[in-house]
């Protein structure tokens, strides 16, 4: 069904303008968006979360009103600095596993997300993310929910599990290889947006 809708989308837009074919709205990414890494050891587990995060990055909401369906896109750029796991060593290990003097940022790019279902309070998105670590890139399924609230505010919010050897890096080892970092990490999201005029 959403590869007939996609069809249409791109049949009709030969034969409609821009005005006529979908409305837009930009939302801008406010600096209390929570963006965070989880992951664990052979011990414990651990989170990274993105402090200092300033805002700014802008998200593009494309509604359809013939189909009925609404697609996001756009990208948050993070610096890996502003990374904290509330531990001095974690966090040093982190930002050297993610190479950051050679790599100082991290992207997120929503690529194509689609309404796929809505309730009252609601609307739950489909689409795919592409991550960006250390200079790799690579695109995955993503399901977000998207929450509508009074004064122009919304939030994004999602998750989406990765491994450290997609991007080609070495979990952390320490202390002669008693703590190891499991391969598998989250990417966690909570993206305070602004209606941005």
């Amino acid at each position: 069904m959403k590869i007939v809708l996609l069809a249409l989308l791109t049949y009709f837009s030969f034969f409609y303008t821009k005005s006529e074919l979908s409305d837009e709205k930009i939302w801008r990414i406010a600096s209390d968006s929570v963006i965070e890494i989880a992951g664990s050891t052979n011990i414990s587990s651990f989170r990274c979360e993105s402090n200092l995060y300033q805002g700014g990055d802008l998200l593009k909401e494309t509604y359809f009103p013939d189909l009925h369906i609404s697609k996001w896109s756009g990208e948050i750029i993070l610096k890996t600095v502003n990374f904290d796991c509330f531990n001095a060593i974690m966090t040093k290990d982190f930002r050297e596993t993610l190479q950051i003097e050679d790599h100082p940022t991290i992207s997120v790019r929503f690529i194509n997300l689609i309404k796929e279902s809505e309730t009252i309070n609601q609307e739950n998105l489909r689409g795919e993310v592409e991550i960006t670590l250390a200079g790799v890139s690579k695109i995955y399924p993503i399901s977000c929910v998207f929450l509508a609230k009074n004064g122009g505010k919304a939030l994004l919010a999602g998750e989406r599990t990765l491994t450290f050897t997609d991007f080609k890096l070495d979990p952390p080892v320490k202390f002669l290889g008693t703590i190891k970092v499991r391969d598998s990490i989250e990417v966690n999201f909570a993206l305070v947006l602004e209606e941005h005029s």
